[in-house]
């Protein structure tokens, strides 16, 4: 019989109780593809970061046109500060070039035994995860993703599958669909996330004809009113020096990118909505970011910004990616909103996306109102999930069970009225916490400002006193 994948002829039956032989894996698992005579793939597994071929990595997403969330200065920033499970790589290659590269979490079994679950590397921390495979590869990414999945399970054998954020245009989902329709597993497709990105044209020129002469007008108007709270300077690259730095020095290095985030925290924590906003240069996350600013290549982590008087203000954080630049977060403090800095610094980093050649600018997932007034295109992100199929009853029953309770708000967002309902559950216990959160903070500011009276009393009454006291002495 001829592996539905590879098209090569799979090792001959072994008798009963013999050893797997050279090319065919654990037994039982099919591994032809892994070592296809007809390919000439190489395949290994790693359960550790450590040691990863990191260059190779970074060069095989940008060949295959992924973002820095794919690449391992992101991943491994995020599984180390944010992740869980023990990391899976697998990398597939010809020739000694690497052809395809797939970074997964194992998490262990579950309540009674349940199967291990797979999900790729820094699940649920990343806006969006793939498999890169080499678009040049004389090997079909088919047989390259197959040969990764095969590999996973032999790894670990009857795995479940949890394939978080995939854009539904890649390649991938068509890849793993083929092998699990082989290899004897069920997938499913959920749709997760919402994504807008703002389509860029040609020229600096068009760009700006596009805005009208209000809008141009207003922006100049703009940067006046800023520029009249003191002396304004506009920072394109918060990060100028650090690749040198870290190269010369990576204590002073890292003492540079822990003040900045403490700046750019600042900033976050000044902002008009900074209760209901999320902190993300504090605590786990700032964590993450500084770890990844601490390693991408220069030019990747894109951090601009507004000082007033040497005082940040504002900053925009952008990510470089082959084919766009994706906006990842900014702010601004409430004191200058007025001047509208973040509409300002958006113009501002659209302007220089287009100079640097990108023709999008991506705003990653969610649905917030800003991205609403844009002209743009929308995309959704996908989850995968892989089953074995042909189980019995119980088994198959508690496999659906475990991914079911990975999945399940993404199963109810498949119904209009469930999703909405979820949607203003959240938005409503978002509110209830923001309030509980401004209650909290009235009632601190308000202890403070008592005891500070009562200490301001207290003083009073003791140089009444002691006024007293020296007057009859005297």
């Amino acid at each position: 019989m001829v592996d539905a994948l590879t098209g090569a002829l799979p090792p001959a039956p072994r008798s009963p109780g013999s050893a797997p032989g050279p090319a065919e894996g654990p037994a039982g698992t099919g591994l032809a593809v892994v070592r296809d005579p007809a390919e000439g793939l190489q395949v290994s597994v790693r359960r550790s970061l450590d040691g990863a071929p990191v260059p190779e990595w970074r060069a095989l997403a940008v060949r295959a046109g992924h973002p820095p969330f794919c690449g391992p200065d992101w991943l491994r920033a995020v599984h180390e500060h944010l992740g869980a499970g023990e990391p899976l790589l697998v990398s597939v290659r010809r020739q000694g070039r690497l052809l395809a590269l797939g970074a997964f979490a194992v998490l262990g079994a579950g309540p009674g035994g349940s199967r291990p679950v797979v999900t790729f590397l820094g699940a649920g921390g990343s806006d969006y995860a793939s498999l890169p495979t080499d678009p040049d590869s004389p090997v079909p990414a088919v047989r390259l993703v197959a040969a990764a999945l095969d590999a996973v399970l032999a790894e670990v054998p009857g795995a479940l599958f949890d394939l978080e954020q995939v854009l539904e245009d890649d390649p991938l989902l068509e890849a793993a669909g083929a092998w699990a329709a082989a290899r004897g597993y069920g997938a499913r497709l959920l749709r997760q996330a919402t994504v807008h990105a703002v389509r860029l044209p040609a020229t600096v020129a068009e760009h700006d004809a596009a805005l009208g002469r209000h809008a141009r007008h207003e922006e100049r108007r703009q940067w006046r009113r800023l520029a009249e709270r003191g002396r304004l300077v506009v920072v394109d690259d918060l990060l100028d020096g650090l690749a040198e730095l870290r190269e010369a020095d990576p204590d002073a290095a890292g003492r540079h990118l822990a003040t900045l985030a403490a700046e750019l925290a600042a900033v976050d924590a000044a902002h008009p909505n900074a209760a209901r906003r999320r902190q993300p240069w504090r605590g786990a996350s700032g964590r993450t970011l500084v770890r990844f600013l601490g390693t991408a290549p220069r030019g990747v982590a894109q951090l601009s910004g507004l000082r007033v008087d040497d005082r940040l203000v504002a900053y925009a954080f952008c990510l470089a990616g082959p084919r766009a630049l994706h906006g990842y977060v900014q702010s601004y403090r409430a004191e200058v909103a007025a001047t509208g800095p973040g509409t300002l610094l958006l113009l501002r980093v659209r302007r220089r996306a287009l100079l640097s050649g990108y023709a999008e600018l991506d705003l990653l997932r969610g649905e917030e109102a800003y991205k609403r007034r844009f002209e743009r295109t929308t995309r959704h992100t996908v989850r995968l999930t892989l089953a074995p199929t042909g189980l019995p009853l119980l088994p198959a029953a508690v496999d659906r069970a475990v991914l079911l309770r990975r999945t399940y708000r993404d199963e109810l967002q498949r119904s209009a009225r469930l999703g909405r309902s979820v949607q203003a559950v959240a938005g409503a216990a978002g509110n209830v916490r923001a309030d509980l959160t401004r209650r909290a903070a009235a009632v601190r500011t308000a202890g403070r400002r008592a005891a500070g009276a009562r200490g301001a009393l207290s003083r009073a009454r003791l140089a009444a006193w002691a006024g007293g006291s020296g007057a009859g002495r005297r």
